[in-house]
């Protein structure tokens, strides 16, 4: 058995990862979520040479002024260093806030749920459909971003259809407003797809890290771009063949970006999104 395929095993089977792997996966997410994403190797570097230029001044009172001790000179530049520390972290917890738009609130997204599912299915005309599909997704792509705290661009969400009644061929038919991602193109490698994976199991399932699978989960099923790491996957079941059709894929550029709740409460919140976009298929 592949590596690929012992962790789809364990994907699916994951009701209770455990303790070890729960504190993995959460620092993880604070790694990539919680302000940390933009440290380097050469990011380090710069900060490094600032503090040194902020702590230069006790330094030079000591080797080169003598007008503290050695003992005072340190305490000096370990209270610099704890305060340079929570600067520079505030300052990118501020940047990376500052640059996010901020999205309507969950209650108004519910409405918007909710005033999409009171229109029956029947109501938008055959030729209006795949617009109309388009447009939920853009509102599931939006509500997507304020969740995963994404700007635009970083969120794309995509539904891919089977080919008739066979599950051996599946194209991506829509994807939301604005995504600039091919459309129409067949999905390629469909049995290390994990959205077709996720059909067969039938369950929502979230992706935290692409690379969690190896490198045999590491290409893009369309032959484009590979800008994502990780994923909400939602199979969707035709009201009117009663069948599972495809699935979304909700894909996010920076990894863990569904841990937790978040992919939950995307879920049920885009419920009346999802069974919108199933009436219409």
């Amino acid at each position: 058995m592949s590596k690929f395929e012992k962790r789809v095993t364990q994907w699916l089977a994951m009701d209770d990862p455990g303790l070890l792997r729960r504190t993995i996966d959460y620092f993880w997410f604070f790694r990539f979520n919680k302000g940390l994403a933009n440290i380097t190797f050469w990011g380090m570097v710069g900060w490094v040479s600032r503090f040194a230029t902020t702590a230069s001044a006790p330094a030079i009172m000591h080797f080169v002024y003598k007008r503290v001790t050695l003992f005072e000179a340190l305490i000096a530049s370990l209270a610099l260093f704890i305060l340079f520390s929570i600067n520079s972290f505030v300052e990118r917890w501020l940047q990376r806030k500052s640059s996010i738009v901020e999205a309507a609130s969950a209650e108004t997204w519910v409405r918007i749920g909710d005033l999409i599912s009171s229109v029956k299915s029947s109501a938008t005309p055959a030729a209006e459909r795949d617009g109309s599909i388009t447009a939920t997704l853009g509102v599931i792509e939006g509500y997507a971003r304020k969740v995963t705290r994404s700007p635009k661009g970083d969120i794309s969400v995509s539904l891919a259809l089977y080919d008739g009644r066979s599950t051996s061929s599946m194209k991506i038919k829509h994807r939301n407003p604005g995504n600039e991602r091919p459309i129409g193109r067949t999905v390629k490698q469909l049995d290390k797809v994990l959205g077709h994976i996720a059909c067969r199991d039938g369950h929502a399932r979230v992706v935290n890290d692409l690379k969690y699978f190896g490198r045999d989960a590491m290409f893009s099923p369309t032959h484009s771009s590979l800008n994502y790491r990780s994923m909400l996957l939602v199979p969707i079941t035709s009201t009117r063949e009663d069948r599972v059709k495809g699935f979304i894929s909700i894909d996010c550029a920076t990894p863990y970006g569904f841990y937790g709740n978040r992919g939950k409460e995307l879920v049920v919140i885009c419920e009346p999104l999802i069974d919108h976009i199933q009436e219409q298929c």
